[in-house]
């Protein structure tokens, strides 16, 4: 690269001098415009280092070329910050990089910079020659009148990290689960995690503060009471022993919402933004558009034999073709003294719409039959996840014959095909001993949290591209 100082200026007093020069019959008006701007700026050609392991293990490099001009840099005129919001992947040469750029009414384009001694430096910018991104640069715009420049800050951003990995934290170990039989996980509003599971007779109700620490919260009546509890809000639902719906905020006052008519839920499901559902004694399913009280029957198949039945978890997806509906999917298994030979779990889903107006769907099961379903598994947990459903369980239930806890189960569309995906994996220490208790659950962070019943451990893991912060791309005013 080729430094100026005061060839510079001395370049824009000779234009000057050159016009000036012209005769009067060979002179041309010239326009010079004091604003300026950068208008455009984009990437070339990239090198990205990447890393394999051999079949023996070996760990060995090599380099791939990227093409810089598929991530967009935004101008932000009024901060005078030029940036990529989608950061180039993890690896990327950010030293040696070449980028084109435009600018308004023919503007001159100059690097600024400190020099070894600490002094301003000037050079020429040049489509063909690399620039040291690992730290943010000065460009300057200058107006082709010379009289004026804008300073921008371009930055072009690399990740650290691998997006599709997922960082695990131990969370220590709270040892009242290891004396759980059965449990389940659930986050409610605020992101507070709920533990409730089955000792004895009783649902024994634990709650993770702020600060980290677990605490009993209640004991409720009914030792199976844990498996129906579902969040909407800020709250916690489950069908109590007496048969009423209670509401809880805290996990230990819980209180039971008036009844009305004569559809009353046994065991709740899934709750989406609007609605609660849950299970009639005769095998219906119910729905509540209010806090657990005037419960209706949902529209619904003749054949409901494949409702799942126990250990069974929901999730909620936001439709993109329409901001007023979303899907409810549950996914869990069937009864296994009616169905002992059930080597798979099952799935259902609805489309709720919101808008005034609008169609009621009904409830649909989705188990087509295709070699990627859901194994039946003790202790089945699934939590919605971003835009996908993951599973946990035990070992194999029914027919069903998969080791306990020895893979994340996920699906990419809506329960319908599942596959141990490599971005989704256990911690390398987890332990549940020999037991299958343990559950699972997700929050509004992008964190995954697993609750072990064999051991007491608590792990929390986020797949890193779900902590990332979107950057502002649009720029009005």
């Amino acid at each position: 690269m080729r430094r100026i100082f005061r060839p510079f200026v001395i370049l824009l007093s000779a234009l000057a001098l050159t016009t000036s020069c012209l005769s009067d019959d060979d002179q041309t008006d010239i326009i010079y415009y004091n604003d300026t701007a950068v208008t455009s700026f984009s990437l070339g050609t990239l090198n990205r280092t990447m890393w394999t392991t051999s079949s023996e293990g070996e760990d060995s490099s090599y380099v791939e070329e990227l093409d810089g001009s598929e991530y967009d840099f935004y101008i932000d005129q009024l901060a005078k910050r030029i940036y990529n919001a989608d950061s180039l992947p993890k690896g990327t040469d950010a030293a040696h990089v070449l980028c084109n750029a435009g600018a308004k009414n023919g503007g001159l384009l100059i690097w600024a910079f400190k020099n070894s001694e600490g002094e301003d430096s000037l050079v020429y910018f040049n489509s063909n020659d690399s620039v040291d991104f690992t730290e943010p640069r000065e460009l300057r715009v200058y107006s082709n009148s010379g009289l004026e420049y804008r300073t921008y800050k371009v930055e072009v951003n690399v990740h650290r990290e691998v997006p599709d990995s997922i960082n695990w934290q131990p969370m220590g170990t709270y040892a009242p689960l290891t004396a759980l039989e059965a449990m389940k996980a659930v986050v409610t509003g605020g992101n507070r995690l709920f533990v409730l599971g089955k000792s004895g007779g009783e649902t024994v109700v634990y709650a993770k503060d702020g600060n980290g620490q677990w605490a009993e919260k209640a004991r409720l009546d009914g030792g199976e009471v844990y498996s129906g509890v579902v969040t909407r809000g800020d709250s916690l639902y489950a069908v109590m022993t007496d048969g009423s719906v209670a509401r809880s905020y805290d996990g230990t006052t819980w209180t039971a919402e008036t009844a009305e008519g004569g559809v009353k839920p046994v065991r709740l499901t899934a709750a989406g933004s609007g609605r609660l559902y849950g299970v009639t004694a005769d095998g219906r399913m119910a729905s509540s558009a209010h806090a657990g009280y005037g419960w209706s029957i949902d529209s619904q198949p003749a054949d409901m034999s494949e409702l799942p039945a126990t250990e069974v978890g929901s999730a909620v997806f936001a439709l993109t073709t329409n901001s007023d509906a979303e899907r409810i999917v549950m996914v869990g298994n069937r009864d296994r003294a009616a169905y002992p030979e059930d080597t798979v779990a099952v799935v259902w889903n609805k489309i709720e719409e919101y808008a005034a107006d609008s169609e009621t769907h009904s409830w649909m099961p989705c188990n087509e039959n295709n070699k990627m379903r859901l194994p039946n598994m003790a202790s089945l947990s699934v939590a919605g996840y971003g835009d996908v459903l993951l599973a946990i369980g035990g070992k194999g239930a029914g027919q069903s014959a998969p080791e306990a806890y020895s893979c994340i189960y996920v699906s990419r569309d809506n329960g319908l095909t599942w596959q141990a995906d490599g971005s989704y994996y256990l911690p390398g220490d987890f332990d549940n001993g020999q037991s299958s208790v343990a559950a699972m659950a997700t929050d509004d962070d992008g964190f995954i949290w697993i609750m072990c019943g064999g051991t007491g451990q608590v792990w929390r893991g986020r797949l890193n591209r779900m902590g990332w912060t979107d950057e502002q791309t649009s720029f009005l005013k």
